[in-house]
């Protein structure tokens, strides 16, 4: 379960600014007053600058789209930049009256001579010195994760969850698996897979090797889920459609893993011994060594607490352990070994409680640990980004990390062989990288509390070379509050991260009402110094006289690994008790009405909001839970059991983690959201916890959006959400 409110996941990485740019109502000071009548406008405030970045091969030329103007008007170019030059030319632009093709889907061949790109059904190659278009293919059927084959002269893509693969040089288009229908996935990862252990990144679960001439992939067999049905209300004719959602407790997807030939088809498997009951799970990645011998996978028994790492030799269909990990609580990382030409790997790991480096021999022994300290390698949420990059030529080993500060990230480079990190950027907030082909540049996308993202180009050493696009920022137009970064002591005397937006025109003595802003959940870390940390949400908030709390429990991302287990078994116990403190503290402050709190949160933050009114009945004068899970027994397999286990195995834990079963401990006012079109947090949540509501005699207010999914899309919708929102504070603090 991830954050997912009324944003898109991509745009996660600096929690994007929402936006209301109609009807702006000047304040005394002469700027203008934020509304929330029309919310679908972002770029109006800060418009973002460049997107889909990727480093053309053999090149020093960093390539990205770049959008003018917007609306009807708005045009989409694919861009190149000469790190050695300084300068940026058009590759690729499609004429307004033919938007064909999909720049954004755009990736470079092996050799950095052709673009695959497709028309949001078919797919094209596209010649990047002369612009001529090849089809390849022509049919109705949507064409997914589609890739260029490493030599360049093939490339595959999964239709109807079969895999294909085209040869380039003769247009040849051969179907590599038949086994694929509506239950069975070949290469693709299915709901549960995508959602919970690839964490939105892909859902491509095959791999060519670096010879390529076989494909290897996983095979999901959905047929033993549970479906769950969806109701589509906004039709004449109301329609039903079923997912495969397994709840907790529930069967899982059957994983098996398969390689086939490209050039002759054939192909061999190795599947899950139905006696070994350590195997549940498959890691959705998978690698090859450099020989294309053997490809390597992840395995992982159903408590999520032992993973092995295993070598297949596709020829001799052998296998064996090259590492087991094991953790008391959960396994996070599930990236899989990057093999060096000479046999060795580099290995992620929290074994000594931080997410570190390792390197590793052919046989699987630890020969050395590169990085260490209390902090922890990270990348963007939801992004595909890898975690490391690897220079072969040098040796360097480029990472981003918490260090020195948990709520930055900054990027390092240490060598395969060992020895001392060196720092690469210095500007406080938060950095991410993608390195050159050739290890001589990296570009780093950075920005912090008061800089919007910049993209800027620097040396392999970390010397600045040039900013290539900074976002457009109309922000100083409008009145706006101001946040504060905030420590708090936990009663234990542990250190809370959190932040405090006071309105534009705050004055310490008077008395503001509190909306405490939480999300909580494990794997995401709200308080970071970067851009868009306060959303326009919040100034709305603000703006109408509140002030705006936010803060990390323990449970959240960013801290180590005890930081994150603390929650083991018994969801929400430890997240209430860390934000009460940061209430504690809040109601310390003399500007601060204690009397008129409110929380809020969506999806993590809405089940949060429900436990902390259930649990804490006298704290809250009212709150707000937008897609919330209300009992842990109605979530997904993966993510529930990996913290609380089975409904079987921890009865005392789901029962006592569940606002459903206290709702009759409710006291303020609530108003619950949710949407009918819900696949990750179902409506059965919200249904539920309204009939305990209704038991226990509590009014209750409700706001029902049809045809929604877990994050609100369109204009009209948040823009009547937001105001919902105001409303609810303002006639209830």
């Amino acid at each position: 379960m991830k954050r997912s409110n009324v944003v898109p996941a991509a745009l996660l990485a600096f929690a994007v600014w929402f936006t209301w740019p109609a009807t702006m109502a000047r304040a005394q000071n002469g700027k203008k007053r934020l509304t929330a009548e029309i919310i679908s406008h972002g770029d109006r405030l800060v418009a973002p600058g460049i997107f889909a970045l990727a480093w053309r091969p053999g090149a020093h030329e960093l390539t990205y789209i770049r959008r003018q103007g917007s609306g009807k008007d708005m045009k989409t170019s694919l861009m190149s930049y000469d790190a050695e030059s300084k300068q940026e030319r058009t590759l690729l632009q499609p004429s307004a009256g033919d938007p064909k093709l999909n720049l954004f889907s755009y990736q470079w061949s092996p050799q950095g001579d052709r673009l695959l790109l497709d028309d949001h059904r078919d797919l094209w190659l596209v010649d990047a010195a002369s612009g001529a278009e090849r089809r390849l293919t022509d049919d109705p059927e949507e064409k997914e994760d589609a890739t260029f084959s490493p030599t360049g002269d093939r490339m595959a893509f999964v239709e109807r969850n079969n895999i294909y693969s085209i040869d380039l040089k003769t247009g040849l288009l051969k179907q590599l698996t038949t086994d694929g229908n509506v239950d069975v996935l070949d290469g693709k990862l299915d709901w549960v897979y995508e959602e919970e252990l690839a964490n939105r990144a892909t859902g491509r679960a095959y791999e060519w090797s670096p010879d390529g001439k076989i494909i290897a992939y996983l095979r999901l067999d959905d047929s033993p889920v549970p479906k769950y049905p969806l109701t589509h209300y906004l039709e004449t004719h109301v329609s039903l459609t079923e997912e495969r959602f397994p709840q907790a407790g529930d069967p899982n997807p059957l994983p098996s893993l398969h390689a086939v030939s490209v050039e002759t088809g054939d192909s061999k498997s190795w599947t899950l011994s139905l006696h070994d009951s350590s195997l549940e799970y498959f890691g959705p990645s998978l690698t090859w060594t450099p020989d294309s011998k053997s490809v390597s996978f992840l395995t992982m028994n159903r408590a999520q607490n032992e993973l092995k790492v295993r070598l297949w030799d596709v020829a001799t269909g052998t296998d064996r352990v090259l590492l087991t990990e094991k953790d008391p609580y959960w396994i996070n990382s599930l990236d899989p070994p990057r093999f060096l030409a000479d046999g060795r790997f580099l290995w992620l790991s929290e074994r000594d409680g931080w997410l570190h480096l390792y390197l590793c021999g052919a046989d699987g022994d630890v020969i050395k640990q590169l990085t260490s300290g209390n902090w922890m390698i990270d990348h963007p949420a939801f992004s595909n980004a890898p975690m490391f990059q690897v220079d072969d030529k040098t040796g360097w080993v480029y990472f981003a990390s918490t260090n020195p500060d948990p709520r930055e990230r900054q990027v390092y480079r240490v060598r395969v062989d060992g020895g001392a990190m060196e720092r690469l950027t210095q500007q406080p907030g938060s950095h991410s990288f993608d390195v050159s082909p050739d290890g001589g540049y990296f570009v780093d996308t950075f920005s912090n509390l008061e800089t919007p993202p910049e993209t800027r180009l620097l040396k392999s050493s970390g010397a600045a070379v040039a900013t290539i696009s900074k976002w457009e920022n109309h922000l100083d137009e409008y009145t706006l509050g101001k946040t504060e970064f905030v420590e708090v002591k936990a009663r234990d005397g542990a250190t809370l991260y959190a932040r405090l937006l006071k309105p534009a025109d705050f004055n310490p003595k008077k008395k503001y009402p509190v909306i405490v802003d939480v999300y909580g959940g494990p794997h995401v870390q709200m308080i970071q110094n970067r851009f868009g940390v306060t959303g326009l949400e919040d100034q709305l908030f603000a703006q109408e006289g509140f002030l705006v709390w936010q803060l990390d429990n323990r449970g959240s991302w960013g801290r180590g690994h005890a930081w994150e287990s603390a929650i083991f078994e018994h969801m929400g116990q430890h997240e209430l008790a860390d934000q009460l403190d940061g209430v504690a503290y809040l109601k310390s402050l003399p500007f601060v009405d204690a009397h008129r709190l409110a929380i809020w949160g969506w999806s993590y933050g809405g089940y949060m909001t429900l436990y902390a009114l259930t649990h804490a009945p006298d704290v809250f004068k009212c709150g707000a839970a937008g897609g919330p899970v209300t009992d842990w027994k109605f979530y997904d397999s993966i993510y529930t059991e990996r913290y609380m286990r089975t409904p079987g195995e921890n009865p005392e834990g789901y029962k006592d983690s569940s606002p459903l079963e206290a709702a009759d401990k409710l006291k303020a006012k609530v108003l619950i959201i949710h949407g009918t079109d819900d696949d990750n947090v179902h409506m059965q949540n919200t249904m539920n916890f309204l009939a305990a509501l209704v038991n226990a005699q509590h009014p209750f207010e409700l706001y029902i959006q049809p045809g929604q999914k877990h994050g609100f899309q369109g204009e009209a919708i948040r823009d009547f959400l937001s105001q919902r929102l105001v409303d609810f504070f303002k006639q209830n603090l």
